[in-house]
């Protein structure tokens, strides 16, 4: 279908007005972040990818579980509807990694109020930024898995339902079917694969060098910043801990596996107490561990290569195993 106008903006504005919490690009210096919006006019979509990642919007860096006194006094979950503008192909396959962790199994209910009142409208990505390599696990970053799918082609706006909710969103706006050619170009714009960096992952290679002396070397000159993990989509350690006394609110908190202190054990024994070893567990948590659940823990969006002061290249990391 063919919207004739701004899809994005109009859609904010359709979501805000129906009582949506609303997340979306916004400019910030030379940078975007993804982060809750009140106006449409906040939102910007000129970049590939926002530093952060989109899973803010379920799974928040901060929440309150509980407020307390004598005993529980409130339980805040999500009540309002969540929308996500401009998400990208990567993001919304690490919502539904992110689903394996949180909703299968111990079903995490605040997770899950969120996840269950959320609608993602996604644009396809016209080009790859320099660290993209999504589609080396078989992402389409021009055929996002969302509600609602955006490209732009020869100027022209294609919008397209991929879910029931994202059906019944689409009745708010008139769109036109597309010509021959218009879905012709559809078609061919979304086969197409964009110039990008690969990965190759060998889990047997994986399985052989939990020892090897390769992780000290690539641990070097990592800082335990634990930054690549806050930039992640698919990362999901937290921890929780309380502000108050007798009366306060018990916090949920992101944590990442780069920190010292993240497997200290109430007995001062630490089972990762080298900066290697908590290097390595990141690399295995992505692509060894967390196999179990049916799929590497990497969307290939690059972030933790952008932005790493150390420089360390997870691409190289991987490729580089023996």
């Amino acid at each position: 279908m063919i919207y004739e106008g701004y899809f994005l903006k109009d859609a904010i504005s359709k979501l805000l007005s129906d009582g949506y919490k609303v997340f979306a690009p916004v400019k910030i210096g030379d940078f975007h972040v993804f982060r809750e919006i009140s106006s449409a006019d906040e939102a910007d979509f000129d970049c590939v990818l926002p530093r952060n990642s989109a899973k803010i919007a379920v799974f928040p860096q901060n929440e309150v579980l509980i407020s307390y006194g004598d005993w529980i006094e409130e339980i805040p979950m999500e009540e309002k509807k969540i929308a996500i503008a401009g998400i990208r192909a990567c993001d919304a396959k690490a919502i539904k990694l992110l689903d394996k962790h949180f909703l299968e199994g111990f079903v995490d209910p605040y997770y899950k109020a969120r996840r269950e009142k959320l609608l993602t409208i996604a644009i396809s990505c016209r080009e790859a930024s320099i660290n993209c390599f999504c589609q080396s696990f078989g992402i389409n970053p021009r055929k996002p898995e969302a509600d609602v799918v955006v490209s732009e082609i020869d100027e022209k706006t294609f919008v397209s339902a991929k879910t029931e909710a994202g059906k019944d969103f689409l009745k708010n706006f008139e769109l036109r079917e597309e010509s021959e050619s218009e879905a012709s170009a559809l078609e061919k714009f979304e086969s197409e694969k964009l110039e990008m960096r690969k990965i190759e992952v060998d889990v047997e290679k994986l399985k052989k060098c939990f020892e090897s002396s390769y992780w000290k070397e690539v641990a070097m000159n990592c800082k335990s910043c634990g930054l690549c993990t806050y930039l992640c989509p698919t990362c999901f350690c937290f921890d929780i801990y309380d502000e108050g006394e007798k009366r306060g609110v018990r916090i949920r908190a992101w944590d990442s596996c780069q920190f010292p202190l993240h497997t200290l054990e109430s007995s001062s024994h630490n089972p990762r107490a080298e900066k290697w070893q908590r290097l390595r567990n990141r690399f295995y948590d992505k692509f060894y561990y967390t196999l179990r659940k049916g799929d590497y823990y990497c969307v290939g969006c690059g972030r933790c290569i952008d932005f790493c002061p150390a420089g360390i290249d997870l691409i190289n990391v991987i490729s580089g195993v023996r």
